[in-house]
């Protein structure tokens, strides 16, 4: 199973999140407020394409492969989406701002290297399907993609689900952005930072892989 290698990295991204939701706990417990009550629904969401990539990894019929793989690539930006959290830290009268900056650090650290860690499993899926070179230009894609699901989620304020609930408007908005691009220039500064930051920690963690394998 191509995911195999990757469950001790899970196992400690599941420690990480539970240090995380302890931190938000004991956060609500002293100050009496919410505030970032969304931080642990965003890291739940996080987790959904880990399970996606390995049941795709899993996967030998082209059908159900297509299907997993599908539903990863719509969900995968959900994890890197908390990195964009970082936007409310703010000082605040009820706890320490460092505080607040390393509850929300916490929180978008573990939830780019949950989807750095689902990319791997599909990656590794992909180089048995397609030749190495393929398989980098296919993730990059995916990567620059996953960086205009980010702007759709913080700008235009859309769900992963959308595409099924919603697709229309969300088709529309995509177009308009896609005929017009000099109209959204956020959409492709969004989208093209975040793809390149996404490519170069993905490539770098891959490189780490790769050491090991050669072990």
């Amino acid at each position: 199973m191509q995911h195999k290698q990757f469950i001790p990295a899970l196992n400690r991204l599941a420690l990480l999140s539970a240090f995380c939701l302890a931190i938000e706990f004991f956060r609500m417990l002293i100050t009496g407020t919410l505030t970032y009550i969304f931080l642990p629904w965003n890291l739940l969401l996080a987790w959904v394409p880990v399970f996606f990539a390995i049941k795709a990894s899993k996967q030998s019929g082209t059908l159900k492969l297509t299907l997993y793989a599908f539903a990863w690539l719509i969900f995968f930006p959900n994890s890197p989406y908390i990195i964009t959290d970082l936007i409310h830290l703010k000082p605040r009268n009820e706890i320490p701002l460092w505080f607040d900056a390393v509850l929300l650090y916490s929180f978008a650290f573990t939830g780019l290297i949950i989807g750095i860690i689902s990319s791997l499993i599909i990656y590794k899926k992909m180089k048995i399907i397609f030749p190495v070179p393929y398989a980098k230009a296919i993730i990059i894609l995916i990567m620059f993609l996953s960086g205009y699901g980010i702007y759709l989620g913080r700008c235009l304020e859309y769900n992963s689900w959308d595409i099924l609930t919603n697709p229309i408007n969300l088709l529309s908005d995509t177009a308009n952005r896609l005929l017009h691009p000099s109209f959204y220039p956020r959409t492709y500064a969004v989208a093209l930072i975040t793809g390149i930051l996404l490519s170069l920690v993905f490539f770098i963690f891959e490189s780490f892989t790769e050491l090991q394998e050669l072990q």
